[in-house]
C-alpha cells in the first residue's frame, strides 16, 4: 500500500535504524513490526510503500503515525533554526532535512534505550533481538521470521539473571526487571507520561537507577511525542 508523505521525506536505514535498532534490510525493503503487525516498507515516489500479511488498510494510519509521514516537517525546520546559535543547522537541515522522527512503542524504546550505554547501534540491536527471541512471540510476513518484542508482564517473570545474561552491563537486567515488574503492578504507566509536561516525565524515568538524562530525553523523544 502506498502511503504519501508531506516533503521532504527520505527514506533511508540509516536514520531509522539509528533510532528504533530492530530493523532489518532484504531485497531494498525494511522490515520490522507496526502497530503489533510484521511489515515491510520501502521509499516509494513522495512516500513510502508497505506489506504485510494483515490487512494493510487496518495498518495503515499505524504506519502513517510511526514514520511522521504527515508532519509538516518545514514548521520543525524553521524551530531547529531558530533554536541554533552555532549557525550549524541550516546545512544540517539541508543535508538530512527529508529525515522523520519516528513515534516508537514506549516500552520496547525504554528497554533498548536502558541497554545502549557504551553500546554501538549493532550492539543495542543485539541486545533488543536476543530478548524478543528468546521471550517474545515469532511472527512471519512472507518467507521473513520476525519476533514481536515481549511485553512487561513477560520480562517481570523472567529472572533478573537471565535478562542479564541477554542485556550485560552494570545492573542492566536487573533494571529492565524493575521496570518490567513496576509496569506489571501498575507504578509506572508509559503512556501516561506522554501527557506529562517533558521536565516532569524526565524525572520519573530517571528516578530509575542506570536512567540518566540522556536515556530519558531519547525515550521523551522517540516514543512520547515530547519534542522539547
Amino acid at each position: 500500500m502506498y502511503v504519501p508523505a508531506i516533503q521532504p521525506f527520505d527514506f533511508e536505514l540509516g536514520w531509522l535504524k539509528a533510532q528504533a535498532f530492530r530493523w532489518d534490510e532484504c531485497d531494498g525493503w525494511y522490515y520490522g513490526i507496526v502497530g503489533g503487525a510484521p511489515i515491510r516498507v520501502r521509499s516509494h515516489d513522495d512516500g513510502l510503500e508497505f506489506e504485510s500479511d494483515v490487512p494493510e488498510e487496518s495498518l495503515t494510519l499505524s504506519v502513517e503515525r510511526y514514520f511522521r509521514v504527515n508532519q509538516d516537517i518545514a514548521q520543525v525546520h524553521e524551530a531547529l533554526r531558530q533554536a541554533d546559535d552555532t549557525g550549524k543547522m541550516d546545512g544540517l537541515i539541508r543535508r538530512y532535512g527529508g529525515m522523520r522522527v519516528l513515534r516508537q512503542d514506549s516500552w520496547e524504546c525504554l528497554v533498548a534505550y536502558i541497554c545502549s550505554q557504551n553500546k554501538s547501534v549493532s550492539g543495542i540491536k543485539k541486545i533488543a533481538d536476543d530478548i524478543a527471541e528468546k521471550y517474545g512471540t515469532r511472527l512471519t510476513i512472507g518467507d521473513m521470521q520476525l519476533y514481536a518484542f515481549p511485553p512487561p508482564e513477560r520480562l517481570a517473570a523472567v529472572d533478573p539473571k537471565d535478562l542479564q545474561e541477554l542485556a550485560p552491563g552494570l545492573r542492566r537486567g536487573k533494571r529492565i526487571h524493575e521496570v518490567a515488574k513496576d509496569i506489571s503492578d501498575g507504578r509506572l504507566d508509559l503512556a501516561s507520561l506522554a501527557r506529562l509536561p517533558h521536565e516532569h516525565a524526565r524525572a520519573v524515568l530517571m528516578s530509575y537507577e542506570d536512567i540518566g538524562a540522556k536515556i530519558a530525553d531519547c525515550v521523551c523523544l522517540f516514543s512520547l511525542d515530547l519534542p522539547e
